[in-house]
């Protein structure tokens, strides 16, 4: 162990490629979190966009609403909450499941007329992407 130390302190190469690699792996770790984030997002969007552009009664607080109008609710509740939603389950839990004001249920009825909970709904929707 001595010997190995003592080269890598005389070895300017050893020392450069040990710098390398752990810049290398910084900038590996970061990028993948990134792009992991960016997966995110786009699950969330893809989420946004099928509520919005579906043929769905959404149901809040007792009341209809359409597709579009549900979107743009939601996009308003995510904008206001800004960076603490990290993830599509984040959104489905937090921002799509219920009101945040009366605790009660969001639902959707489908075009068939089955009614169901949103998030229930929106987890399917979400697995169909994967």
């Amino acid at each position: 162990m001595q010997n190995i130390r003592c080269l890598f302190r005389k070895s300017r190469f050893l020392r450069i490629l040990f710098v390398g690699i752990t810049i290398v792996s910084f900038f590996s770790l970061n990028t993948s979190a990134i792009a992991n984030q960016e997966s995110e997002h786009y699950k969330i969007v893809y989420l946004l966009n099928v509520i919005g552009t579906s043929d769905l009664v959404f149901i809040r607080n007792g009341v209809e609403y359409t597709g579009e109008e549900a979107k743009a609710h939601l996009q308003e509740k995510l904008d206001f909450v800004g960076d603490h939603i990290r993830t599509a389950e984040d959104f489905i839990n937090y921002i799509a499941s219920e009101s945040s004001v009366t605790g009660v249920s969001y639902y959707v009825r489908l075009a068939d007329g089955k009614q169901m909970e949103a998030g229930i709904w929106l987890r399917g929707e979400l697995a169909k992407m994967k």
